[in-house]
């Protein structure tokens, strides 16, 4: 009763806000009443009409309705969903400007928890900021109420699933199938119990993983194949958790994406983890090779290895390569990439790297470089270990400013490393995700 009661007392008519500062997540902030108050689709120096949509004890959250002064950072939203779809934050923003928010970000992030500032920034690596994802988990939702199968993310108040039929972000021919998707699951005997469908592109073929609660009927599955032989895809269906993927036929392609730059070709399963952002991938790669400079004589350790992304590239200069991940099944696929790629000085460990590894046996050797490319989480605990080799150069790729600031408070104020330099890298454009390198020193 009490949450409906605070829901009544937000002023239904939108008020007028003078918009101060940018969030972390690409929000304006804004004063009411003495109150912080988070304003969706609003940049610093604009003065909006603001409708309150939320209200708690330590702020208020509100939508901009109307703009009357508009930031001169400010261009219209290519987008006809944006207002309504959370898949994107700051397309109302111009795309240099996202990128300054970014590396502001992150120096705000060292600034503030680790009281340390790199020797040099490294200037930011960007692409093309439309039709970049080739990567997606997107939400399925049968609409009594409208009589309608809705495909696509979810709602910017996380409730619901957007109504859209298009994406400006997703590779297009990932984009052209959010209709034909939604056409597709409407039809099923099951509609109400699809409630997700991951997508996956590779170089030559892409994958979705449709969600079900409950089993297909033999009709439904019939116009799955269909669907799978008319668009060139490869279906899985997935019951329950992650070990219950199973692939609707028999795929001859592997799902694969290739390294031009180094010659290498990696395979992949549709629920392994990739990187988002196919070119950019390609330019983190070349900025780590280039500032690592292996050499003939390292040794480099690379943690949170994943499928070899950048364990297999440092292996074709190295004398050796050792990669250590927490999850079997990225270790396995890293273990068949090396293979495939003929590279026979590289080894790989499934570790949880959160624990106390000093007498693990991939430990045991001297290494020249490390390179780490941990969680949102960060590698706190791994930290000690890092210190405990005799490798002078780190490279740390972090998708987490605050927990890459946190971590070079401790390698550099505990540890004896130096931050030589850092900069970002703008792998989701039109989000406020921060991607950045950091390169320490010893």
């Amino acid at each position: 009763m009490g949450r409906r009661r605070s829901r009544a007392k937000l002023p239904q008519e939108p008020i007028e806000m003078n918009i101060e500062d940018l969030t972390h997540d690409g929000r304006g902030v804004a004063k009411w009443n003495d109150k912080v108050v988070f304003v969706q689709n609003a940049l610093p120096g604009e003065v909006v009409m603001a409708k309150l949509n939320r209200k708690t004890r330590n702020y208020n959250e509100a939508l901009a309705v109307e703009i009357l002064t508009p930031s001169k950072d400010r261009v219209e939203p290519k987008c006809e969903f944006y207002t309504v779809c959370n898949g994107c934050s700051m397309m109302h923003l111009h795309e240099e400007k996202q990128v300054e928010f970014k590396f502001n970000t992150l120096k705000n992030n060292f600034h503030k928890m680790s009281h340390v500032k790199p020797k040099v920034w490294i200037d930011p690596l960007s692409d093309s900021h439309w039709n970049y994802r080739r990567r997606a988990r997107l939400s399925a939702k049968w609409v009594t109420a409208k009589d309608k199968m809705l495909v696509g993310f979810r709602e910017k108040n996380g409730r619901f699933v957007a109504d859209m039929n298009h994406c400006e972000v997703l590779e297009k021919s990932l984009a052209d199938l959010l209709q034909p998707l939604a056409d597709l699951f409407a039809q099923m005997t099951i509609k109400t119990f699809i409630p997700q469908v991951e997508c996956s592109m590779g170089d030559g073929a892409t994958s979705l993983i449709i969600r079900h609660m409950k089993p297909f009927t033999a009709e439904d599955l019939d116009q799955v194949k269909q669907f799978s032989q008319q668009h060139d895809l490869q279906i899985y269906l997935q019951s329950k958790g992650p070990k219950t993927v199973v692939a609707l036929e028999e795929y001859v392609n592997a799902l694969d994406f290739k390294l031009p730059e180094y010659g290498l070709r990696y395979e992949f399963l549709p629920n392994d983890f990739i990187q988002v952002n196919r070119k950019m991938n390609e330019k983190m790669i070349i900025q780590a090779m280039q500032i690592m400079n292996v050499g003939k004589d390292d040794v480099v350790l690379d943690l949170f290895c994943g499928l070899g992304n950048f364990t297999l590239p440092m292996a074709m200069k190295a004398a050796q390569v050792i990669g250590v991940e927490g999850d079997q099944q990225l270790v396995d696929r890293a273990i068949h990439n090396a293979a495939l790629n003929e590279l026979e000085n590289v080894k790989f460990y499934a570790a949880d790297l959160t624990q106390d590894h000093d007498k693990s046996e991939w430990f045991q050797q001297p290494y020249t470089k490390v390179l780490i490319d941990p969680p949102r989480s960060g590698a706190w605990e791994i930290l000690p270990l890092i210190a405990a080799t005799s490798a002078k150069t780190l490279v740390y790729v972090s998708c987490h400013p605050a927990s890459l600031a946190r971590d070079t408070d401790r390698l550099v104020n505990e540890l004896g490393f130096t931050l030589e330099s850092a900069g970002v890298m703008d792998m989701f454009p039109h989000t406020s995700h921060v991607e950045s390198m950091a390169v320490f020193s010893r």
